[in-house]
């Protein structure tokens, strides 16, 4: 397919509309001085005509004549008139064939145009008054018609010269500033030829795009460098973190395959009594479920990070945090946990019911794996400041200073030796903190060894609707 360079078609485009400006005004200049000749050329007619009228003189004659005085006269070689009287009697005209023969009729029209032998003429009629001898009793009036007229070859001659001047000026303009014109795009497009040049050379195996400081200073160029930067380092972020989950996927289901394999191996080696092969099977039974919950959590988790968040759909957080307490307090009883729920009574948060209630299910079982008989879990649910807030705290063991950064990070555990009891696989804290910053909110964790932790998301309010009420769920214990 053939590529259409932006540049290329920009310089044709503006070298384009400048000859059509060219062309328009060597249009416009050659009718303005074809008119304006002809103007001129008419005045000169009459001028002319009028020269004639003035060497109208007295014959002298019986028959008390006029007649045309020919060394007054100072014209054109070519040039044809004749001085014709109200009888229609010819009292003067130019050497060579008479003017109104060769018209046929006497012309009515001030100006009129014909041939002569193909040569082409332009002529005037001019009626005019002659008073002779003046100091005479105030002079003889003579009326007589002059028609002059002059061949037009010169008009066309000088047009045809301005014509030349005109496109030859032009040219050499059109050419002129054309180069300057191709020079200054090329100078001005430039930044956008290096962006493209940057933006070419990134690839999946290449994330570098620095734009140079010429495209981020142009205003139109600068959003889309800022954009593409976004673009890409979300991209990378995106594939850093498919590569991470596969590794570790790869890593946690290798331990427990082999977990498995040992287990059967380890019942095949030597002939077992029937209460063994139970005991055995109902081990592979557990270590399966636990592959299977892990492998359910890293698509959960995939899809919390991958999929766009639907911004229509909402929950009651409050409804969400009561009905996992409900369904965690056999759990909690049978572990001596007291479970507490408090907090308002209504509040709306950004976040599918389903979601919510893996957030709020995630965060009170990772409480109650770490702590002990006769200790509580708070979860509250409060609003303030603008914000909704969720805290779930615990009398647990806490975490080490040094674990904290990395309690979000998936497959992180901080203490591995408890994760086959408790059947967790460091997924659980990963997935809260997706399902919270991909609904616009935000998750931290406070904890100190011997003290416990708390942990707290929020999010913007989005809806006030909230009853404030103190509420809290029966004591388990």
């Amino acid at each position: 397919m053939r590529k259409n360079s932006l540049s290329r078609q920009l310089i044709v485009g503006v070298l384009l509309a400048e000859f059509l400006c060219a062309a328009l005004f060597s249009w416009i200049a050659i009718e303005h001085e074809i008119h304006g000749r002809r103007r001129a050329f008419d005045v000169v007619l009459r001028g002319r005509a009028d020269s004639v009228l003035g060497a109208v003189r007295d014959a002298e004659d019986p028959e008390d004549n006029a007649i045309v005085d020919p060394t007054e006269l100072v014209l054109p070689k070519h040039d044809l008139y004749e001085v014709v009287s109200p009888s229609g009697r010819v009292l003067g005209q130019s050497p060579g064939p008479a003017l109104l023969a060769a018209l046929g009729s006497a012309p009515t029209a001030d100006y009129f145009d014909f041939r002569v032998n193909a040569e082409r003429y332009r002529g005037y009629r001019l009626n005019g008054m002659r008073v002779i001898d003046r100091d005479d009793n105030g002079g003889i009036r003579r009326p007589v018609t002059v028609f002059y007229a002059a061949p037009t070859r010169n008009i066309w001659n000088e047009t045809l010269e301005a014509v030349r001047f005109y496109l030859v000026t032009s040219t050499l303009l059109l050419a002129g500033t054309g180069v300057a014109l191709i020079w200054f795009l090329r100078r001005r497009l430039s930044p956008l030829q290096e962006l493209a040049a940057i933006a070419g050379r990134v690839s999946t195996r290449s994330w570098e795009f620095v734009p140079p400081n010429i495209v981020l200073q142009t205003s139109e160029l600068a959003p889309i460098a800022h954009s593409i930067e976004e673009l890409l380092a979300g991209l990378r972020e995106s594939f850093e973190r498919q590569r991470q989950l596969t590794g570790d996927a790869a890593h946690e289901l290798k331990t427990s395959i082999a977990v498995l394999k040992s287990s059967l191996q380890l019942l095949s080696m030597n002939p077992r009594t029937t209460e063994q092969y139970e005991s055995g099977l109902e081990n592979l039974l557990v270590d399966t479920e636990r592959m299977e919950d892990l492998a359910s959590r890293m698509l959960a988790l995939a899809r919390l990070e991958e999929a766009p968040a639907e911004s229509s759909e909402s929950s009651d957080l409050y409804v969400s945090v009561r009905n996992v307490a409900e369904r965690l307090r056999p759990l909690a009883n049978l572990k001596k946990i007291s479970l507490d729920v408090r907090g308002i009574g209504t509040a709306k948060i950004p976040i599918p019911t389903e979601d919510a209630e893996v957030l709020c299910s995630n965060l009170m079982m990772n409480a109650m794996q770490h702590s002990s008989a006769d200790q509580y879990i708070v979860a509250t649910i409060d609003l303030h400041d603008g914000v909704t807030e969720l805290r779930v705290k615990d009398q647990g063991d806490g975490i080490p200073e040094t674990a904290l950064p990395h309690v979000f990070d998936r497959f992180y555990r901080a203490d591995r030796s408890r994760s086959r009891n408790s059947g967790g696989a460091g997924l659980g804290l990963s997935i809260c903190k997706a399902i919270v910053e991909r609904s616009g909110g935000t998750i931290h964790i406070q904890s100190a060894p011997g003290l416990g932790t708390e942990v707290t998301a929020t999010w913007p309010v989005a809806q006030a609707d909230h009853v404030p009420s103190e509420l809290g769920a029966s004591t388990a214990h």
